[in-house]
C-alpha cells in the first residue's frame, strides 16, 4: 500500500514538472517571436488541466485579446496568493482606463481606475510591506485629478507607509506628490538626493530619466553611461534615450530630422551593444527604423527594416513605448513603472 502510494505520487509530481516544463517552452516560445505556437502549448495545457494558474497566467500574457482577463482571473481563483498575477491583473485594468480616457468616458475610467487600486490594495492584504504596490498606490492617487479617482490624502497615507519600507521609492513618492502643487525641478531634485545619499545605479537611472523628462537628452546620456558601465545589462537605457529624440523630432520644429537622425543612431547603438537584446526589442527597433527611413524617403531601406521586423516577430510592437520584457511565468518579481510617465 506504501508503495503504491509513493508511486502515485511520484507519478503526480512527474505530471506537474511536465506541465510547467511545457509552460517554460510556451514562455520560451513566445518570446522567440512564435505567438502562434505558443498559444497551441498553453491551449493543449489547459485542455489536459484547466486548473493550471501558471498556464492562465502564461495565456494572458501571450493572447492579445478580451480573453486576457478572464485567463488572469482563472489564475487568481486557482492561485490567489500569487502577487504576479495581482499586478498583472492591475495593470489589465489600468489599460482599460487608458483606453477609456481616449473615448473621454469619466465613469469608465473611475470604474476601472478603482479597480486597478483594488487590487493593489489586495496586494498589501498578503504582504503589507510590498514597496512595488505602495508606490504605484501613491502614483495613481497622487498623479490623478480628483474628478477620475486621484485622492491626495490617500496618496500621502501610502507614502507615510512607503517611508518606512524604502528610501527611494519614498524620494520618488514625494517627489509626485509635491510636483502636483507646484512646478519642481525634477533634475535638481534628484541631484539633492544623490548628494544626500550617494552615486549607484539606481540613483543614476532616476537622474537620467528626470534629464529626458525636462528635455536634456545629452546630461541624461552622461548619467546612462555611468549605469552601463557599471552593469551592462541596463543596456536599454540606449533605447530611452532614442525615444527622447524620437519625441523631440514628434514636437516639430527646425530640428526634427537631425533628431530623426539621433533617434537612429542610437537604436544602432542599442542593436551593436553588448549585453541580452530580445526578440521582441529587436523587431521594435528594426520596425521604428524602418517607420523612420520611410518618412525621411529612403523607400527602399524602410522596407528592408520592416521585412526584417516581420522576419523576427510578425506581429511586433509598433508603440512608442518600449516593449515590456517579460520573466519566466514562474518567477516571483515585480518593479515599479509609473503609469503616467514616458520613461
Amino acid at each position: 500500500m506504501l508503495v503504491a502510494l509513493l508511486q502515485l505520487l511520484l507519478s503526480s509530481s512527474l505530471l506537474a514538472q511536465d506541465k510547467t516544463d511545457d509552460i517554460l517552452k510556451a514562455y520560451d516560445t513566445r518570446m522567440n517571436g512564435k505567438v502562434e505556437e505558443a498559444k497551441t502549448i498553453l491551449t493543449k495545457v489547459l485542455e489536459k488541466d484547466s486548473t493550471n494558474a501558471l498556464a492562465h497566467f502564461e495565456m494572458a500574457r501571450t493572447i492579445e485579446d478580451q480573453r486576457k482577463s478572464y485567463h488572469i482571473k482563472k489564475a487568481l481563483l486557482y492561485d490567489p496568493d500569487n502577487l504576479m498575477y495581482r499586478f498583472y491583473l492591475a495593470n489589465l485594468q489600468m489599460l482599460e482606463a487608458y483606453k477609456a480616457m481616449r473615448n473621454n468616458d469619466p465613469t469608465i475610467i473611475s470604474e476601472n481606475i478603482n479597480n486597478c487600486c483594488e487590487s493593489l490594495k489586495s496586494i498589501l492584504e498578503i504582504k503589507p510591506n510590498c514597496k512595488e504596490s505602495l508606490m504605484f498606490l501613491v502614483d495613481i492617487y497622487g498623479s490623478l485629478p480628483e474628478e477620475i479617482g486621484g485622492n491626495t490624502e490617500l496618496a500621502q497615507t501610502y507614502l507615510d507607509k512607503l517611508k518606512q519600507v524604502d528610501p527611494l521609492y519614498a524620494a520618488q513618492g514625494e517627489l509626485i506628490l509635491s510636483a502636483k502643487d507646484s512646478d519642481v525641478d525634477i533634475v535638481n531634485y534628484w541631484k539633492e538626493y544623490i548628494n544626500r545619499n550617494g552615486e549607484n545605479v539606481a540613483t543614476l537611472k532616476k537622474l537620467g530619466k528626470a534629464n529626458l523628462m525636462s528635455n536634456n537628452i545629452d546630461e541624461a546620456k552622461n548619467c546612462f553611461n555611468k549605469v552601463m558601465k557599471q552593469d551592462p545589462s541596463q543596456n536599454m537605457l540606449h533605447l530611452d534615450v532614442a525615444r527622447a529624440h524620437l519625441y523631440s523630432a514628434m514636437r516639430g520644429g527646425d530640428g526634427a530630422d537631425s533628431s530623426l537622425n539621433e533617434f537612429k543612431k542610437n537604436i544602432d547603438i542599442y542593436l551593436n551593444s553588448d549585453g541580452n537584446k530580445p526578440v521582441i526589442v529587436q523587431a521594435w527597433c528594426y520596425g521604428w527604423l524602418g517607420l523612420i527611413e520611410e518618412r525621411q524617403g529612403n523607400t527602399e531601406l524602410a522596407n528592408g527594416f520592416k521585412a526584417k521586423a516581420e522576419r523576427i516577430m510578425p506581429s511586433y510592437p509598433r508603440y512608442t513605448a518600449l516593449p515590456k520584457i517579460d520573466l519566466p511565468p514562474n518567477v516571483l518579481a515585480y518593479e515599479f513603472s509609473s503609469y503616467f510617465s514616458p520613461f
